[in-house]
């Protein structure tokens, strides 16, 4: 199945505006938080709330991102990045929080399945002994839509007429032309595999929603869910708030804050690099460990020390292991899958377990942390203190996750993975 190298660089081009709009969008947000509060007028706590049913978009998309399994990988990719082009460009159109909220609900519904569609292309596309390093590129771009979103932010686009709504509007251009550009790219030749084994009546159809949840599948699928689960809430709360806690209670300006992402986010997102390479080197347990508890150890620091210096280089570490540990955690959710279910088990994980950090992270800092009304009553501490929940996650990974290192996709299959497991243990 091995695909030319010229064509694998052409698709990896092609697949990393998901990422980069993933980081992007997500940035703006949190970013910008403080402008569009101040369009709308309206509390932290309100600005909490309304994150979960922005979020509840990612929920959302695993409907759609499950159907690569029965239409295709590239037909569900093409469409996404136009419906999200489309809710995307709408988004600057908002007229109250609730608008905004409902524009970005559908263009997260797009994106989510986008990204989930283009993880498994590259899963499916690159040979074992490139996969992670195509991944660690693929989701460095994740970083870079960040780092794009301060670069606006310094060069002052808040500042014009149309405030945080020029940065939605800037995104649509490169969009439109990556939905021409995108007609080059193929099926992934297992996927074709797949459909003409059912053509032939060698494979089931039609797979049941459920499928992903058949016990032979359930303990990966429940597994890799879980370490999702456990590092994306109390990640996702810490990316949400961040521009918005260095403002309000450590006194930063909107541009120390871009020249601190800037920064900070170009030298951290080498953590995506290192993360490819190492799982080449040591194996994606090890390097997952590694990255989860650097994770932890720099987020708290960021969130509590009143030190500028300190908190640039916490940021720095934090954003490159926080970050930089997607790869690894993309072939958890990949590889331990046969093809037949691999889209669909791929958005169970991202779209139900991770995705539920996407939801609840942002929602309990803002409630736990309004300064008025919260339990807590600061953003520095609620985040520290939810940090605590990636610690079950690291122990599922040293004690129970099965290592893939070096196998192709169709050598691991789930009895494999039990046996793998029980022998570590």
């Amino acid at each position: 199945m091995a695909r030319s190298d010229r064509y694998l660089r052409l698709l990896l081009l092609l697949l990393i505006s998901a990422t980069f709009f993933e980081g992007y969008d997500s940035s703006i947000l949190a970013l910008l938080l403080p402008n569009i509060q101040s369009t709308f007028h309206v509390s932290e706590a309100l600005l909490g709330v309304t994150r979960i049913p922005i979020e509840l978009g990612l929920f959302v998309a695993f409907f759609v991102a499950r159907q690569s399994d029965r239409v295709g990988r590239r037909p569900l990719l093409l469409w996404s990045v136009v419906g999200y082009t489309i809710f995307g460009g709408l988004t600057a159109l908002s007229w109250d929080i609730w608008s905004f909220t409902f524009f970005q609900f559908a263009s997260r519904v797009f994106l989510g399945a986008e990204f989930s569609v283009a993880i498994t292309m590259v899963v499916e596309e690159f040979p074992v002994a490139r996969r992670a390093r195509a991944l660690g590129t693929l989701l460095t771009f994740e970083g870079l839509g960040t780092i794009m979103v301060a670069i606006l932010l310094g060069l002052g686009l808040q500042n014009g007429g149309l405030d945080w709504r020029a940065f939605f509007l800037v995104g649509i251009v490169p969009l439109i032309v990556l939905t021409f550009l995108r007609r080059r790219m193929h099926e992934t030749e297992r996927f074709e595999e797949e459909r003409k084994k059912r053509e032939h009546g060698e494979a089931i159809p039609r797979m049941p929603f459920l499928a992903a949840w058949a016990p032979r599948y359930r303990r990966n699928l429940v597994l890799v869910g879980m370490v999702y689960l456990m590092r994306s809430i109390p990640f996702f709360g810490a990316t949400a708030w961040w521009a918005y806690y260095a403002e309000r209670e450590r006194g930063f300006t909107e541009t120390e804050v871009a020249v601190y992402i800037l920064v900070a986010y170009g030298i951290g997102c080498l953590g995506y690099y290192v993360c490819g390479r190492l799982m080449e080197r040591i194996g994606r347990r090890p390097t997952a460990m590694i990255y989860f508890v650097g994770a932890v150890i720099f987020s708290v620091i960021l969130f509590q020390t009143t030190d500028r210096v300190v908190s640039f280089f916490a940021l720095m570490l934090a954003v490159g292991f926080g970050l930089g540990v997607q790869p690894v955690l993309s072939a958890f959710g990949t590889e331990l899958f046969p093809t037949e279910i691999r889209g669909q088990a791929a958005a169970w994980v991202r779209n139900w377990f991770e995705i539920a950090g996407y939801v609840f992270g942002p929602a309990l800092v803002g409630i736990l942390g309004d300064h008025a009304t919260g339990a807590i009553g600061n953003v520095g501490d609620t985040v520290s203190l939810l940090m605590i929940m990636q610690l079950p996650g690291i122990f599922l990974i040293w004690r129970h996750m099965p290592e893939t290192k070096g196998r192709e996709l169709d050598e691991l299959t789930p009895e494999e993975a039990l046996l793998s497991e029980a022998a570590l243990t």
